[in-house]
């Protein structure tokens, strides 16, 4: 909406131009007024902070027209009726630094109201009541526990008398069961493989005695580990067991008493650990 204040000369006479139709509640609404400007002076518009209910909604604008300056101010106004308003006069600068101020001028609007004029005969509601809060009870929660006790309690009950249940027990294995098929492997004719696997039974059943005499050394290096550790254990059958083995697997003596020196080094084996025991 478009309010128009335009000042003439004297800067008394003041006419006000609405268009149609009137402004309502919450329209912007441009309060404009112009003044004559004299040669050699500049306008400001002056700084304007307006009572409720008009609020103004920015900076003033100034535009020259001539020897004329108009000054609109944008407003909103936020109850309808008639309202008067006091529109700040513009400063008015000389070029030797003078200052003119132009007086307040009253400015009557009228504000039509948004509601219809049906609404506007209604009369106020009266006063809602109070709304009653609600009473928090722990009832039903009491009511659920007692119904979960009254399942799970029958339930873990009978749980626990099943008991705990009883530990496997891997089946026995005899010591025989896990020592390699010899005597198949020697019908077979591999007695190196037979002289190979008494070996190292024999080294490794020495070593677990004399950590010095352990199955990386070479038979002369063992037979002296043990010669210094157990000097009254039968070092000539070792000696001689050990050597027979050596024999058949590197090929030096036919290999047909293979199976029977594997059984030497298991009864030679159980000699030494019973003898150490």
């Amino acid at each position: 909406m478009m309010v128009t204040i335009p000042l003439a000369g004297s800067m008394l006479g003041l006419s006000l131009l609405f268009q149609d139709p009137a402004p309502t509640v919450g329209d912007t609404i441009w309060v404009t007024r112009t003044v004559r400007v004299p040669a050699g002076q500049t306008v400001r518009p002056a700084d304007w902070q307006p009572a409720d209910p008009v609020q103004l909604l920015g900076r003033p604008t100034v535009v020259i027209r001539g020897d004329s300056a108009e000054i609109a101010y944008p407003v909103v106004l936020w109850r309808p009726g008639q309202h008067t308003i006091d529109l700040p006069g513009p400063l008015l600068l000389g070029p030797s630094g003078s200052v003119d101020s132009l007086g307040d001028e009253k400015v009557r609007l009228e504000i039509r109201s948004v509601l219809p004029a049906a609404a506007e005969s209604l009369s106020p509601q009266p006063r809602a009541s109070l709304v009653n809060r609600g009473i928090a009870t722990p009832g039903p929660l009491a009511l659920l526990w007692l119904v979960t006790g009254i399942l799970l309690i029958p339930l873990h009950l009978w749980w626990r008398r099943r008991g705990k249940p009883g530990r496997v027990t891997p089946p026995s294995v005899s010591p025989d069961a896990l020592e390699p098929p010899l005597v198949r492997w020697a019908d077979a004719g591999e007695h190196r493989a037979v002289a190979n696997v008494a070996t190292a039974q024999l080294r490794s059943a020495l070593a677990e005695r004399v950590p010095g005499a352990h199955p990386g050394l070479d038979t002369d290096r063992v037979l002296a580990e043990l010669a210094a550790a157990r000097p009254g254990w039968p070092l000539d059958d070792v000696s001689a067991l050990l050597r027979s083995l050596d024999d058949i697997r590197f090929g030096v003596t036919p290999s047909s008493g293979a199976l029977g020196l594997s059984r030497s080094s298991v009864e030679l084996r159980h000699r030494l650990l019973r003898d150490a025991a």
